[in-house]
């Protein structure tokens, strides 16, 4: 993927250039739009719920609402068609429904210009190239709705927002919201045939995780935690076969995997370094990213396939973390640190600013690496270390031996008789 500045820094400044004025200006028809939808629809005026954006990364969405709330007898809401009104259609074809987005873009959690957030359910049933979508933040609108709209099949529409993510540019951008007037006034491809909008997308992907031990547990817990559903565990040992872990069976061995026929995708939850590259590299799947809801990461960060970020970590901005990284609880990765693949860092560990650690190192719980120290490949930094200075590869630095400072006698008070 290119980089450059556009990608890096411009986009966002383009997109606050248009999105503000655009709230203030357009400040009157939201108003307008919203006392319509109060009198036509009821309350709430909007429409909110969880999408995930860059990097996966969960966030909530807010549109006017274009549905009633009818349901059956029983309860559960009627299908989409039954509940879309008339004056719900206007939304829609005129596009007005996604306009409380602009505040998404000012606050960075969607760009005018991307991949649309779909469901938080589709997350695991994307194929590895699929989940590119999610390199770049969504968009209001994207490349797959100027080509089409709901019209576009979904395996159609995954490659459009692939090739935009490979493609962005200035230029593009700017020629695909001159096309999204066009689409709008035209009101071309709001949905798809037999659908009042775009249909499920019925992936048949299944979520495993590899490995059962520690690392594997708390895989699974995020997994879960970030609405994913894990369909097996696989693991070599015999005893766990059959069991159940967090509700989710142990199937059986790793090997079964490379013979599976079914699409799937997966974690691999071992926290050794060399063990989790040799199952990468024999095992024919799709590799998920995974952030627990918990983390804090910014917008601007970038992580690999395979990577899972747990509950508590803060990434800041512009932090580059490889393929298969493991960042355990508590973990905090400073600014413009840039981490390869393969690396586990313990709980609690903390990496300064502009901190370069290679592939397959290991940082230990609660160490602190200084700032602009670059680690190399096949480092171990033990617990509690301090690291001040370069580290070759292949390495290993530990605290000191633990040595008596200062002891007290306890004076036995007791009286003797």
């Amino acid at each position: 993927m290119k980089k450059g500045f556009y990608r890096q820094f411009g986009k966002r400044m383009f997109d606050l250039a248009i999105a503000v004025p655009a709230l203030i200006v357009l400040s009157p028809l939201l108003a307008i739009t919203a006392l319509l939808v109060r009198i036509n629809l009821g309350s709430p005026v909007l429409f909110r719920q969880e999408r995930p954006g860059r990097g996966g990364r969960l966030f909530w969405i807010s549109k006017f609402r274009s549905m009633t709330d009818a349901r059956d007898q029983q309860g559960n809401l009627l299908y989409d068609d039954k509940r879309l009104t008339s004056f719900g259609r206007f939304l829609r074809a005129s596009s007005l429904d996604e306009l409380p987005e602009l505040w998404n873009v000012v606050t960075g959690e969607m760009s005018l210009v991307g991949p649309r957030p779909l469901k938080v359910r589709y997350l695991p049933m994307y194929s590895s190239r699929q989940a590119r979508r999610h390199d770049v933040a969504p968009g209001i609108t994207g490349w797959a709705q100027v080509n089409g709209r709901n019209s576009v099949a979904w395996e159609e529409r995954f490659e459009l927002d692939v090739w935009y993510v490979e493609n962005m540019s200035l230029w593009l951008d700017l020629s695909i919201l001159w096309k999204t007037l066009a689409a709008v006034f035209s009101r071309r491809g709001i949905t798809a045939e037999g659908h009042v909008s775009m249909p499920d997308f019925e992936g048949n992907q299944k979520v495993v995780v590899i490995g059962a031990g520690g690392h594997g547990k708390v895989v699974l817990s995020t997994l879960q935690a970030a609405n994913i559903v894990v369909d097996a565990i696989y693991d070599d040992d015999t005893k766990l076969w059959g069991t159940r872990i967090l509700g989710v069976p142990v199937r059986g061995p790793i090997a079964d995997l490379k013979t599976c026929r079914d699409r799937v995708s997966g974690v691999v939850g071992i926290g050794d370094a060399r063990a989790r590259q040799r199952l990468v590299e024999s095992l024919p799947l799709d590799w998920l990213t995974v952030v627990h809801p918990r983390a804090i990461v910014h917008h601007s960060v970038a992580i690999g396939a395979g990577t899972v970020v747990f509950a508590g970590a803060i990434l800041q901005p512009f932090v580059k973390i490889g393929q298969h990284v493991i960042v355990d609880t508590n973990v905090t990765i400073d600014c413009e640190c840039e981490i390869g693949d393969f690396v586990l860092f313990g709980p609690g560990s903390h990496l300064l600013k502009t901190v370069q650690v290679a592939d397959r190192s290991y940082l230990g719980t609660g160490c602190v690496i200084l700032p602009s120290l670059q680690i190399d490949a096949d480092v171990t930094v033990g617990a509690g270390v301090v690291v001040t200075q370069d580290l070759p590869a292949g390495c290993t630095i530990v605290s000191p031996v633990p040595r008596l400072l200062r002891h007290v006698e306890q004076h036995d008070t007791r009286k003797v008789a």
